[in-house]
């Protein structure tokens, strides 16, 4: 069961269970994939039609997101998750296995709070095929890598083994109905690599998600998979959903050049793009190969900041990189993310004023959005987590499922929400995180969108939304009367006195 039930412009095809399911499968057990993204309110009853009609002899739910790691907008899926185990737990006593990137975040927490029977982190399909197999021998306590469980109340967690990412595939339209998230404007995703070498403080990927080594797959391996998905399923652009696409710039260029080198056309997005080396040449090889959107996350346009964070490239490296896309037809969404270690008034004014220099159309072909988060989502294992420690913004008790944040004390709250309102009321290309509310209307928005024909991703109309607010004077209409006291009461609840004045 796919448990993510974020339905907006992002909507997010479960490629990871996806994986999962058609290894179990290849491993000879009956599989049924029940997809709950578009349920609405008949959740329970999808459950108990599925359950009663397949009597499964163990259940998968996977967790994508614990929240949307939005401290101007914050959203906890855990409840609704918790709703889903209930349905389940009152149909059937089989073995709940929990997975997916949410529950490889902090096993032990998610598994206690749902009091499921298993856990499996990071890299699903031979774990979670091997504890079939143990389940199945009456092994009430197998050691698997990547599995985990309570043993008289203490959690025992088999470190995972990170193989190399070869053969198989998602084959994403035979275990969910696509076409539900292409009407939201949504993609088919596709992954060319596991593992992340990058050493972002704050980000869990090269740690309990996927490991710091690249697993690379065949250029043509990722080819043939999108060739046989554009044929069988027909979407209307395909997704890369890798951590960082161009990372290592090579191999992404190696997949694109066989792409061209195919008969056939189709479009492509990628939702990480590294801004290191994104020149006018390797752009131009995005296009030819039908790339026509990006997503890039350069988190800050500040020195200071970026060495901060360890994102590993300089402001020139940002600036070279806008430069280059804005020569471009492009859609890029930019991402950054305010609040961290060593952030002051200053460091954010450097990267509102790069949005103001660099992302506005200004009669350019492209489109830039640029999206301003305040606050850092805070997660054990990661080493923003160590320092939030150090500096009293967690406690060694404290419970990582509640949503915890990191903002710098150096910033002066007030003087920041200020700052960021003064420059999205003359950048239409800024959207701020109480802005995501706008998402709640995605599915009257894609119906308009698809009336009119319009080109996607649905996201690059942000800008102009906005653009409309700005003239007609209701941009910020629907915003929190009192950001910065909303941010310290934040805190506040997580016992921190007090970031800013």
């Amino acid at each position: 069961m796919n448990s993510n039930r974020k339905v907006d412009f992002l909507a997010a095809p479960p490629l990871g269970l996806c994986y999962v399911a058609s290894a179990t499968e290849a491993a000879g057990h009956e599989v049924h994939f029940l997809d709950l993204c578009f349920a609405g309110q008949s959740v329970g009853t999808q459950i108990e039609s599925a359950v009663r009609s397949f009597q499964p002899d163990v259940v998968g739910l996977s967790i994508r997101n614990i929240d949307n790691v939005n401290m101007l907008h914050p959203v906890s899926y855990l409840p609704g998750i918790q709703e889903i185990v209930e349905h389940i737990r009152e149909l059937t006593a089989v073995p709940l296995v929990l997975g997916g990137s949410g529950a490889s975040l902090m096993p032990e927490c998610v598994l206690r709070l749902l009091r499921a029977d298993y856990i499996v982190v990071a890299d699903g399909e031979q774990s979670f095929v091997r504890l079939l197999a143990a389940i199945e021998n009456g092994e009430s306590s197998p050691v698997i890598p990547g599995v985990g469980m309570l043993r008289e109340d203490r959690f025992v967690l088999t470190p995972p083994i990170l193989r190399e990412f070869k053969g198989g595939t998602a084959d994403l339209g035979k275990w969910i109905d696509i076409d539900p998230y292409q009407k939201i404007g949504s993609s088919y995703n596709i992954q060319t690599k596991r593992g992340c070498r990058q050493r972002c403080i704050y980000c869990t990927y090269n740690q309990s998600l996927e490991g710091n080594r690249l697993r690379l797959r065949s250029p043509k391996d990722v080819v043939d998979e999108v060739e046989e998905a554009l044929f069988k399923y027909h979407p209307h652009t395909f997704e890369f959903v890798d951590s960082v696409f161009n990372d290592p710039p090579d191999h992404a260029a190696e997949i694109m050049e066989e792409i061209i080198r195919r008969p056939w056309k189709a479009e492509f997005t990628a939702m990480g793009v590294h801004p290191q080396k994104l020149d006018d040449e390797y752009l131009k090889l995005m296009w030819r190969a039908g790339f026509r959107s990006l997503m890039i996350t350069p988190e800050s346009a500040s020195d200071g900041m970026l060495r901060s964070y360890r994102k590993g490239f300089t402001r020139e490296d940002v600036v070279y990189a806008a430069e280059a896309i804005n020569k471009t037809s492009f859609a890029a969404w930019w991402f950054f993310m305010i609040g961290g270690p060593g952030e002051t008034n200053e460091t954010l004014q450097e990267s509102l004023d790069f949005a103001m220099q660099y992302l506005q159309r200004n009669g350019r072909r492209v489109t830039n959005v640029a999206h301003y988060f305040v606050g850092v989502r805070i997660y054990p294992g990661t080493t923003l987590w160590d320092r939030a420690l150090r500096e009293g913004f967690v406690t060694s008790h404290a419970d990582p499922l509640r949503l915890v944040w990191y903002l710098s004390r150096d910033l002066d709250l007030d003087r920041a929400v200020d700052q960021m309102t003064a420059a999205a009321s003359i950048c239409p290309e800024i959207f701020l995180g109480f802005d995501e509310s706008i998402l709640d209307s995605s599915k009257t928005a894609a119906m308009f969108f698809r009336l009119l024909r319009l080109p996607r991703p649905y996201w690059r109309y942000f800008r102009a939304a906005s653009l409309f607010g700005l003239r007609t004077g209701i941009r910020f209409r629907h915003r929190p009367p009192n950001i910065a006291q909303m941010l310290r009461e934040a805190l506040r609840q997580q016992g921190v006195e007090c970031a800013g004045t």
